[in-house]
C-alpha cells in the first residue's frame, strides 16, 4: 500500500496543480461563453508539437516546446481578434474552426509517420502517471506567476473587451495549456479546465466557492481517477477523463435535491427510472421475438446475476451441457493465467525464460485460448437454443413487465374509456 502510494503522490501532485489553474481558467471561459477555447488552443500546441516530432525532435526536448508556444501564441493572436467578430458570427464558431484544422493538419502530418498512430494517441491522452518531480519544479513556478498576473490585473482581464488584454488573456493561458497538454495530453488538459469549473458554477454563484468547490472537486476525482487506471491498469489519462465524467454526472443528478424542489427532483428521477427500465424491458422482448440467437444484454445480466434462472427454460440435458462447458471453460482460463503469471514471474523476479520455454508458453497459451472459445460457443449454442423454444412465452412476459413498470395512469385511461 505505501509503495502503491509513492509511486502515484508525484502523478497526483501534477494533477493537483493542473487541477488549480485550470479551475480558475475555466470559471473564465465559462464566463465568456468561450467553452472549447481550451480544446483549440490545446489541439494547437498538439500541433506545433507534431510539427517537432515530424522535424525529428524528441516530445519532452526544448524544441517542442518551443514550437508547441509559439502556435499557441498565434493562435491567441487570433484569438483576440475574433472577439471583435462576435457581433456577427459568434466566437465559439470560430474557435471551432480553430479546433478542427488544426486536428486535420496534424493528422495530415503524421500520416505516413512510422510512428505517426502512437504519437497521435500521445498528444490526445497523454501520460501523467509517469510524470514526476522534475514536471512539477517546472510547472508550480509558471502556473504561480501566471494566477498573480491575473490577480494583479483582474479588472483588465475580466472587465475589458480591448485587443491587448484579450491578448494577454490568450497568450497566458496559452502558456498554461501548452505546458499542461505536454503532460497531460488534450482530452485530460479539457477536462480539467471544463468539468471542475462546471460543478462549481452550478452549486454557487460566489466566485470564491465556485474555485473552491471546482477545487475539491477536481482534487479528489483526480486521486478516484489514478486510483482506478492502476488498480485496473487502465490508460491513465482515457482514465481520468472518464472519471471527470462520471463527476458531472453525479453532480447533474444531485443538483436538483440540493438546489431545488427535493420532492419534485425525487418524483421525476423516479419516473424516469421507471420509463428507461419499461424501454429497456419492452426492447428486450422484441429482440428476444424478432432475434432469439443474437445477443441479448438483458437476459445475459439477469442471468448471471441469478444463475438458477436458467433452470426455467432449460432441460435437464441442456443445463448439464451448460454448466460442463462452463466449468471446463473457466479450468482452460486458470490454466492460462497460471502461465502467465510464471512467465511473469520469471521475467520480473527470476531469470528469464529461454526462446524454446516462452515458444512452449505461447503454444499452450494459444490452445488453452482455442479450447475455451469452444467452450463458449458450446454455452452459447445450447443458450441460444433454449431461448429460441421459449421466445414467444418470453417476449410476451418482458412485454407485460414493461407495461407493469412504465408510469402510465391506467385509472385515468379506464376512465376516458367510455367517453
Amino acid at each position: 500500500m505505501i509503495e502503491t502510494a509513492s509511486f502515484l503522490l508525484p502523478a497526483f501532485l501534477v494533477a493537483v496543480c493542473l487541477v488549480g489553474i485550470h479551475v480558475y481558467f475555466g470559471i473564465q471561459v465559462l464566463a465568456r461563453q468561450v467553452i472549447f477555447v481550451d480544446l483549440a488552443l490545446a489541439q494547437i500546441a498538439a500541433l506545433g508539437a507534431t510539427v517537432a516530432f515530424m522535424l525529428g525532435h524528441s516530445a519532452q526536448s526544448p524544441m517542442t516546446y518551443g514550437y508547441s508556444l509559439g502556435f499557441t501564441l498565434l493562435a491567441a493572436v487570433l484569438l483576440a481578434f475574433t472577439r471583435s467578430w462576435a457581433t456577427r458570427v459568434p466566437q465559439e464558431a470560430l474557435i471551432g474552426v480553430i479546433y478542427v484544422v488544426a486536428a486535420a493538419a496534424a493528422i495530415l502530418l503524421i500520416d505516413r509517420a512510422p510512428q505517426g498512430a502512437e504519437h497521435l494517441k500521445q498528444i490526445l491522452t497523454g501520460n501523467i502517471l509517469t510524470s514526476g518531480w522534475n514536471e512539477i519544479t517546472i510547472i508550480v513556478p509558471l502556473y504561480a506567476m501566471t494566477g498573480l498576473l491575473h490577480w494583479l490585473l483582474r479588472r483588465q482581464l475580466t472587465g475589458s473587451g480591448e485587443l491587448f488584454w484579450e491578448f494577454v488573456f490568450y497568450a497566458s493561458f496559452g502558456v498554461v495549456v501548452t505546458s499542461s497538454v505536454a503532460i497531460a495530453g488534450v482530452l485530460l488538459v479539457f477536462s480539467f479546465l471544463i468539468v471542475p469549473a462546471a460543478i462549481g458554477v452550478m452549486f454557487t454563484s460566489s466566485p470564491a466557492g465556485q474555485l473552491a468547490i471546482g477545487w475539491i472537486t477536481g482534487t479528489l476525482t483526480s486521486a478516484a481517477g489514478l486510483a482506478v487506471s492502476f488498480a485496473f491498469d487502465l490508460p491513465t489519462g482515457a482514465a481520468m477523463v472518464c472519471a471527470f465524467g462520471g463527476a458531472l454526472a453525479v453532480a447533474g443528478l444531485v443538483y436538483p435535491f440540493l438546489r431545488g424542489d427535493r420532492h419534485r427532483a425525487l418524483r421525476g428521477a423516479i419516473v424516469t427510472i421507471r420509463w428507461f427500465a419499461a424501454a429497456l424491458l419492452a426492447g428486450s422482448a422484441l429482440q428476444l421475438a424478432a432475434a432469439p440467437r443474437a445477443d441479448q444484454p438483458l437476459l445475459d445480466v439477469i442471468e448471471t446475476a441469478v444463475p438458477s434462472l436458467r433452470s426455467l427454460y432449460f432441460s435437464r440435458s441442456e443445463l448439464a451441457t451448460f454448466l460442463e462447458a462452463g466449468e471446463t471453460a473457466e479450468r482452460h482460463r486458470a490454466a492460462a493465467e497460471r502461465l502467465n503469471d510464471l512467465e511473469k514471474r520469471n521475467r520480473t523476479e527470476g531469470e528469464a525464460l529461454d526462446d524454446v520455454s516462452i515458444g512452449r508458453i505461447s503454444s499452450f497459451l494459444k490452445s488453452y485460448g482455442e479450447m475455451r472459445k469452444g467452450e463458449q460457443f458450446v454455452m452459447g449454442e445450447v443458450r441460444a437454443r433454449a431461448r429460441e423454444r421459449i421466445r414467444w412465452g418470453a417476449s410476451l412476459g418482458l412485454l407485460t413487465l414493461a407495461l407493469l413498470v412504465a408510469p402510465i395512469a391506467w385509472r385515468s385511461l379506464r376512465m376516458r374509456g367510455p367517453h
